[in-house]
């Protein structure tokens, strides 16, 4: 089932369900590509050039899915209220069809996108997580500071951040470690046991990454063919 706002049966999501999960993952266009300002304001240029939301499954093949995601991207920079009302009626759609599965409930805001969710409120003043304080959120983000505030503590408690290595920011991603947060970084092969002496888990058997111990990097394969080609340094090799 896809709804306007969430989609909870793709691969990626659907794996969730045998670990007892409704994921719902919102996704829309990365960076630039809307034409609307950028929603990645962090990423590298190689995150750019291997984006997911763009140049990996349903995006590749299907190119509706890239135009509703330009559409979700611009409705939600031009008419952002109106954005967020349909956004929390999804949620709560997304609660009813979990209830009713006996599942419990995971929703990823920036599926394509890097948006401080944290601090976007609604029309009352309210963020989704002050909203939904009984839901769980998560994502993945290569904003060193939302990490490390994540990793101390600082971001609201039902929202998990993972911090994201790219060819740029080996560094970061060793502080983000040391202070406790989690890191994913791609391998084009074989996932090592460990990365920078940190433990890896293998982070390709489902997407909820709230379910992860601390301190440990995320090992991911590369998805798409651009990636499996990489050679920037984003994805490890």
């Amino acid at each position: 089932m896809q709804n306007r706002i969430f989609s909870v049966d793709n691969p990626k999501a659907a794996k969730a369900q045998s670990f007892g999960w409704l994921n719902g993952i919102h996704y829309m266009a990365p960076a630039r590509l809307a034409g609307v300002g950028n929603l990645c304001g962090n990423a590298s240029p190689g995150c750019i050039n291997l984006c997911l939301g763009e140049h990996s499954g349903a995006a590749v093949y299907y190119p509706s899915v890239i135009q509703s995601r330009i559409a979700k991207a611009r409705r939600f920079m031009k008419q952002r209220k109106a954005y967020m009302r349909d956004m929390w009626r999804a949620i709560r759609a997304a609660m009813r069809q979990a209830v009713k599965s006996a599942l419990k409930l995971c929703i990823r805001p920036n599926g394509s996108t890097d948006i401080a969710w944290e601090s976007i409120r609604d029309e009352s003043g309210a963020t989704m997580m002050e909203t939904f304080p009984d839901i769980q959120f998560t994502d993945y983000t290569k904003s060193f500071k939302r990490a490390l505030a994540h990793a101390q503590g600082k971001i609201p408690a039902n929202y998990h951040l993972t911090f994201s290595h790219s060819e740029v920011n080996e560094a970061q991603c060793v502080q983000i470690l040391q202070a406790g947060g989690n890191v994913a970084v791609v391998f084009a092969k074989a996932f090592p046991e460990t990365w920078n002496g940190f433990p890896t888990i293998n982070g390709d058997e489902h997407d909820l990454r709230h379910l992860d111990p601390r301190g440990v990097v995320v090992a991911l394969s590369p998805k798409g063919n651009k990636a499996k080609r990489d050679t920037s340094g984003f994805v490890v090799r």
